[in-house]
């Protein structure tokens, strides 16, 4: 039987009424964290532009997502999108490969990331370890995302776990877990109180945690309180900071506002 002539399966068919459709917090992803095999390297987070949980399956992902969502042209991110099977069944007949199926019925191809930039033309992207590009049939699936979304216009774009230096991977990591877990102590920071702290810290060549340490003794803050406004800070890419150096290797000096601060809110509460 022909690919074209095989049913699609019921599960992806009930699915595709309700997800992949919608965009910011409205978009539902095809796929979710609860729906496939635990392995404990699956993330459910908020993401800072779409203030929705966005369903990532593997700590790759994660990392992915992490520098997108991060990226100041940025305003939406579509995870798990699902791809149209009336056109992948015809990308896959001029490729000559066979449609992703499972017990002769046809599976819906998904792209991992789709990012939506201002200004700038979008972009899709396949996440994946670099371990699996050996694997022929992840290879097929590739070509027809790649063909799918250059055909639409999109940039598609690889992204595998060499992409990242661990050294930002940690720091992104240690940046987000602060907007998903702000102290209701952060939710009303203005601009003015993250200077305060700022102009507190300059001058010092000493390193970061040290001299937030000082500060919360000299100005009786709870402890903790002067880091806490750095890391939300920077969470909510109100702050500089070096990506570069591991945070705790971050000095003082390194610490600095963002120049457009105009085209930030005031507070942090819709961050997290």
């Amino acid at each position: 039987m022909l690919d074209s002539e095989k049913l699609v399966d019921p599960q992806d068919e009930k699915k595709l009424k309700t997800r992949g459709i919608g965009s910011g917090e409205d978009y539902e992803p095809f796929i979710k964290v609860h729906e496939i095999s635990s392995t404990g390297e699956s993330y459910r987070i908020r993401g800072r532009n779409t203030s929705r949980a966005h369903h990532l399956l593997s700590r790759l992902e994660f990392s992915a997502f992490l520098v997108f969502d991060r990226f100041h042209l940025t305003y939406d991110i579509k995870e798990q999108f699902p791809l149209p099977v009336a056109d992948t069944l015809s990308i896959c007949s001029r490729l000559g490969i066979k449609h992703p199926q499972m017990r002769n019925k046809l599976k819906v191809v998904t792209t991992d990331l789709v990012v939506e930039l201002k200004g700038k033309p979008s972009i899709a992207i396949a996440v994946k370890y670099a371990s699996d590009l050996d694997n022929a049939r992840t290879i097929d699936k590739l070509q027809i995302e790649k063909l799918y979304w250059e055909e639409l216009g999109y940039e598609w774009k690889l992204f595998t776990d060499q992409e990242i230096p661990a050294i930002v991977k940690e720091n992104l990591e240690w940046l987000h877990a602060a907007s998903q877990n702000s102290h209701d102590l952060y939710g009303e920071l203005s601009l003015e109180d993250i200077s305060t702290v700022i102009n507190r810290l300059s001058g010092s060549e000493k390193k970061l945690a040290t001299v937030c340490a000082a500060m919360d003794d000299l100005y009786e803050c709870s402890a903790g309180f002067h880091i806490g406004v750095i890391r939300n800070a920077a969470a909510a890419n109100l702050i500089d900071v070096p990506l570069d150096i591991v945070f705790r290797n971050w000095r003082a000096t390194d610490v600095s506002i963002v120049l457009d601060l105009d085209s930030f809110k005031t507070g942090l509460s819709d961050v997290s």
